[in-house]
């Protein structure tokens, strides 16, 4: 028979909430924001959404590891990170392009999927390390995430340089894609190396914020 005490003593609901995960909840949420903004023709703030959305996607993993977690926690840290990343980086990228002027169809299916296979490959890797009880010392492929800071620069020198951006996109999108599933190796930054490349966005961000068109 279900009782209240049951009920108090069964979590009400599915899923992780605590702060190892906070991070990874906050960055979907800038995302979906960011979509919004960019379907109402906001790019700049589109584009802040999705510096915000690799922000936390760059320290949710440092955070996480601040607490001793469960192998349940573990794998559901994996399956949720790759989820977010695919709208963080997949979906609102496109849906930017989109509102920029971007109409071929097919560039936005080959970016999303090479994002989307990227993301599930990269999950497939996480599981087996952490069945292995190992760490990863480097990419395979263009971390999706890198698109945080590659479209927002790419984005201020063309309002800089006055040059079109929906034709410089239409490339960019076809040639990340590419990136994304390439047998490439690409050290992953810890520590010092990635608060670095963090600190390389700052003064990208304020242009956007500041001057950005």
């Amino acid at each position: 028979m279900l009782s209240f005490q049951n009920i108090v003593k069964t979590k009400p609901v599915i899923g992780y909430y605590k702060f190892w995960v906070v991070l990874t909840y906050l960055g979907i949420i800038a995302a979906v924001f960011g979509i919004r903004f960019a379907f109402e023709g906001n790019i700049r703030y589109a584009l802040i959404c999705l510096m915000v959305s690799g922000i936390c996607d760059a320290f949710d993993g440092s955070v996480a590891n601040l607490k001793e977690r469960t192998d349940k926690e573990k794998y559901f840290g994996i399956q949720i990170d790759t989820l977010a990343d695919i709208i963080n980086f997949g979906v609102l990228p496109a849906v930017i392009g989109y509102a920029v002027g971007v109409t071929n169809t097919v560039v936005y299916s080959m970016y999303i999927l090479a994002a989307l296979i990227r993301l599930a490959y990269f999950t497939v890797i996480e599981i087996e390390l952490l069945n292995k009880n190992e760490r990863r010392t480097y990419y395979e492929g263009l971390p999706v995430t890198n698109v945080a800071l590659i479209i927002p620069l790419m984005y201020s020198i063309c309002d800089i340089f006055d040059i079109p951006f929906a034709g410089v996109y239409t490339v960019a999108l076809v040639f990340l894609a590419i990136a994304f599933v390439l047998r490439i190796k690409i050290t992953k930054p810890r520590g010092l190396s990635q608060v670095i490349v963090c600190l390389l966005g700052i003064p990208v961000l304020f242009y956007i914020i500041l001057f950005g068109g």
